[in-house]
């Protein structure tokens, strides 16, 4: 199946083993846990790429300055469109949000050990956003961390096909997740090399 196809309609049976989705709530801080973890496998010499995100100064009524930083270079991009005081309605900024797609497209294709996404959100339901990048990295084998909203829980499970591994927002289980995902990942190019080669 065509990529173009299978970001619309699911990734098929083998790839959600390689997906762990962060469900979590709006009182769950599922950023702190992400970049935690991140930091821990890095420090454990892995490969880590993807966006962390987090959070500014309030903007609006219950919305604030929203940011992403790019791993591994640490690039800092602002989500949030700065129309100031005020602002009505939807504040993602359309033209970092594609700056952002190609930052994490440039992580995928550097093949890192593990990927950290912040979000499967409202823009990646509706067919847009990352969503393009994520199923890339999925494809290509990577153990993909993806933080996902409870309320779009349905969502990202109808994206990948399956439930996936669903984790809650605690950095150790994400460690845990991650590390076993590394091995089977290792595994399975070890095993697809001895295969090429025979």
């Amino acid at each position: 199946m065509m990529l173009t196809s299978m970001t619309q309609s699911g990734l098929g049976p083998v790839l959600p083993m390689l997906a762990a989705a962060v469900v979590h709530d709006p009182d769950d801080d599922a950023d702190a846990a992400m970049a935690a973890c991140a930091a821990t496998l890095e420090a454990e010499g892995l490969r880590v790429g993807g966006l962390l995100q987090h959070f500014g100064a309030m903007i609006a009524p219950r919305k604030r300055e929203m940011f992403v930083t790019v791993l591994p270079g640490r690039e800092t991009i602002r989500l949030s469109d700065p129309r100031g005081p005020g602002v009505l309605g939807c504040t993602l900024d359309a033209d970092a949000l594609a700056r952002a797609a190609t930052a994490l497209g440039a992580a995928v294709a550097s093949r890192p050990d593990v990927l950290v996404v912040a979000r499967f959100g409202k823009e990646e339901a509706a067919g847009g956003g990352l969503r393009g990048e994520i199923a890339e990295a999925l494809l290509a084998g990577i153990p993909t961390i993806i933080g996902v909203r409870r309320t779009a829980l349905d969502h990202w499970q109808a994206f990948l096909g399956a439930s996936g591994s669903l984790l809650p927002p605690r950095a150790e289980a994400l460690l845990a997740w991650a590390r076993r995902a590394c091995k089977a990942s290792a595994l399975t190019h070890s095993l697809q090399d001895h295969s090429v080669s025979a």
